[in-house]
């Protein structure tokens, strides 16, 4: 209980929640004494001071530097793809001041060839990485400080690009950079080879992402990163074959007892390939357990399974505190934790004990997964069962031989082992693929539901009462149940979602539901659809989309439209262009509709402009307690337009500014005849085009507006109904 109040206290500093509270209070309630307190005090104290040893030094204190020159050294592999390179850079220098912090710098073009260890001058813009302020959204932030890194950026211009010193060969990342360029150099699939300088140096820029997709849909992504499974097979495999080498002499077992050599052979294993593998926390887990439990064969003292897993969460814990904000920090614990639990309770043979600990392992970790990457892989039961084995028994060792031979010869023969047993491993992962459809694929939008869902399982398996059973089936149905969001008729709820320089607004109705415009698509493939929409559809129970709007063509307005085209099934899409799009419907002659007491008509633009901006669909969208009016990109020609044409039909109490806050937008006029009690502007921090313009904020104030953007507030909600209707709400209030 000690131990885990020292956990308790660490998350306490990092998440300021108070769950992290209730270990601490039930320590008290099963009177394990104060000293449980003063357990958390001193990991809140020692996360505290963690903190303020990795801070930044001399940085200035803004979110954004648009130009910067630092020097410093490359401290992971880059990752290089086709369209960026990008690593991890330790800043000694701020425009030739001495300063301190970790960045995550990337390269689209014309990228100079980098290596860990390298010591370089580079020419910059940084900023402080932030969330998304949508529910559902990635906490990149949280995955960034995890990792100790403050700053996020890409090189600007090319002038002061400059490699100040070689890389020092007695570096790690050095070493396994180079480890992993003696495979590449080889002739070999690029399969194989990711897969090989996954599993032994932890190096996945080879893994592609329709294999990463297969990893994730089949429930083996575990397999694929060196986790305390794979150090563990390795260790036990060099303590076995050190403990049957040595056995066969007696002369060595009268100087030194079989089993202590043998555990010093599968020590010295573990520490290798931890370090191989970069020391992620997986590893460094699993190696402290493997010294823990080999120290037993020196010492008079016998740890348990469970000693073993306390002592290395308590360790970990001490070595780096910001491991409470990883998902896999959670995940290799847990997993330990159900197969040591089931594995004391449940006896059988060799096969039913490997089917036990998989179902036990699967459906244990099923709430965690479903919570941080809401989905759940049903089909891994049966990927796992040949796949652990495979690739713990047969592909690492294989690949650990590959790799160390491939410093001294060059055979292409010796690749034929491990590149048919990867290739027959793909092809039976992509046969189990064919059964996705069993897989849950709802998310857990509460870590209570999580809780709730895991004190469920663990009463009905450890618990096995009669008169729990009924309750605890009710905690698992309740808090399995799908987010869904409810909508009373002639009501609406309408979203403008935070997705940076960019538009996408979710409409709900009682039983409908409309996209309008679909956000950015980015230059490395990711696009505003995958990071932002779908993680909040999920998060409010979308099943299918009835309607698709796309404003214009631009490509901050329709970037996620594929993403969203592949995930859910589409009623219709309305376009302003239908030749564009090769599909659709054109907006500007689509009649006016009702969904459940809601009105929406197109205020269509008949007139030709000569460009796309000035052809937006605009919708209005009514009800009795108020009008919303979303414009798109237009602008003054088309604002005139609309005066000419709409006129008192134009009055909004709500507007969604037209492209993003521009200066060739939001005309005194059109304000003036629109009237909106309150304006929304969706635009991006620190966009380049700096939306939005003093001009345009001017004008809305000037016209009593009250003004919300996606900038400060994250998403933007509004709701019609008689509970001050119209009135926008922020989802996060973000101070920059």
């Amino acid at each position: 209980m000690e131990i885990l109040c020292f956990f308790a206290g660490i998350v306490f500093v990092y998440s300021q929640s108070f769950y992290s509270l209730f270990i601490a209070f039930l320590a008290l309630f099963f009177r394990r004494g104060w000293q449980t307190l003063v357990w958390f005090i001193i990991a809140a104290s020692w996360a505290y001071a963690h903190q303020l040893w990795s801070a930044d030094e001399n940085m200035p204190p803004v979110a954004v530097i648009q130009q910067a020159v630092i020097q410093g050294t490359i401290t992971s592999i880059p990752t290089i793809s086709d369209t960026r390179t990008q690593f991890e850079f330790a800043v000694n220098q701020l425009d030739g001041k001495v300063a301190r912090a970790d960045a995550l710098i990337a390269c689209y073009n014309h990228c100079p060839v980098f290596k860990a260890g390298q010591s370089w001058q580079l020419q910059v813009k940084l900023k402080k990485p932030e969330n998304l302020g949508n529910p559902g959204s990635f906490d990149y932030k949280s995955s960034l400080i995890a990792r100790h890194i403050s700053w996020s950026g890409y090189l600007k211009g090319s002038k002061q690009h400059l490699l100040m010193e070689a890389s020092a060969n007695s570096s790690l990342s050095v070493l396994r950079e180079q480890l992993a360029g003696s495979l590449q150099n080889n002739l070999i699939s690029r399969e194989t080879l990711g897969i090989i300088q996954a599993l032994t140096l932890g190096v996945t820029t080879n893994i592609s992402k329709s294999q990463w997709e297969l990893f994730r849909r089949t429930g083996t992504t575990h397999l694929m990163v060196i986790s305390g499974s794979h150090i563990a097979l390795v260790a036990g495999l060099a303590y076995w074959i050190m403990l049957r080498l040595w056995s066969l002499s007696s002369r060595l077992c009268l100087y030194r007892p079989a089993f202590q050599a043998a555990a010093i052979a599968g020590l010295i294993v573990a520490i290798g390939y931890s370090l191989l593998a970069g020391f992620a926390i997986p590893a460094q887990r699993s190696l402290i357990a493997c010294i823990i439990l080999f120290a037993r064969y020196f010492l008079n003292h016998r740890y348990t399974g469970w000693q073993a897993w306390r002592y290395a969460l308590l360790i970990i814990l001490i070595i780096e505190p910001h491991a409470v904000l990883m998902a896999g920090f959670y995940l290799s614990f847990l997993a330990v934790a159900i197969l040591f639990s089931v594995s004391q309770r449940i006896q059988g043979g060799h096969f039913k004990m490997m089917i036990v600990l998989q179902f036990a392992c699967l459906f244990g970790l099923m709430p965690f997964t479903l919570y941080w990457f809401s989905y759940g892989a049903v089909n891994g039961l049966f990927a796992n069962l040949i796949a652990i084995p495979l690739v713990g028994y047969v592909i690492v060792p294989l690949s650990l031989i590959v790799l160390f031979l491939s410093q001294f010869i060059t055979f292409p023969f010796m690749y034929v082992p491990v590149d048919l047993c990867i290739k027959w491993l793909m092809m039976y992962l992509n046969w189990i693929d064919r059964f996705e459809m069993v897989n849950f694929n709802v998310p857990l939008t509460s870590i209570v539901s999580v809780f709730a869902l895991t004190l469920g399982m663990t009463v009905l398996v450890f618990l096995p009462l009669k008169t729990l059973r009924v309750p605890a089936l009710l905690l698992i149905i309740t808090a399995s149940l799908p987010a869904s969001l409810k909508i009373r008729p002639n009501h609406a709820r309408i979203d403008i979602l935070d997705v940076g320089q960019g538009l996408a607004i979710v409409v709900k109705t009682a039983n409908h539901t409309l996209i309008y415009d679909t956000g950015m698509k980015f230059y490395q493939g990711s696009d505003m659809g995958q990071l932002a929409i779908i993680p909040y559809l999920a998060t409010i129970g979308v099943k299918k989309i009835d309607k698709i709007i796309i404003s214009h063509p631009d490509l901050d307005h329709r970037g996620g439209l594929a993403s969203l085209e592949h995930k859910y099934p589409i009623g219709e899409l309305l376009v302003d262009n239908v030749d564009f799009y090769h599909r659709g419907l054109n907006c500007h002659n689509y009649p006016q509709w009702q969904w459940d007491g809601i009105g929406f008509r197109f205020l269509a633009i008949k007139q030709i402009f000569h460009d796309k901006n000035n052809s937006s669909c605009v919708l209005q969208i009514s009800n009795q307690y108020g009008r919303v009016l979303l414009t798109g990109d237009i602008e003054k020609l088309a604002e005139n337009y609309l005066i000419t044409r709409y006129k008192q039909n134009l009055s909004s109490d709500v507007l969604i500014v037209a492209h993003h806050g521009s200066k060739t937008s939001s005309t005194k006029a059109f304000i003036q005849q629109v009237a909106p009690r309150y304006a929304v502007i969706s635009a991006g921090f620190d966009n380049r085009y700096h939306f939005p313009h003093p001009k345009t904020m001017a004008t809305l104030i000037q016209h009593n507006s009250e003004i919300f953007n996606t900038i400060t507030c994250g998403m933007v909600t509004i709701i019609l109904n008689d509970n001050a209707p119209g009135r926008p709400s922020c989802y996060q209030p973000i101070s920059r």
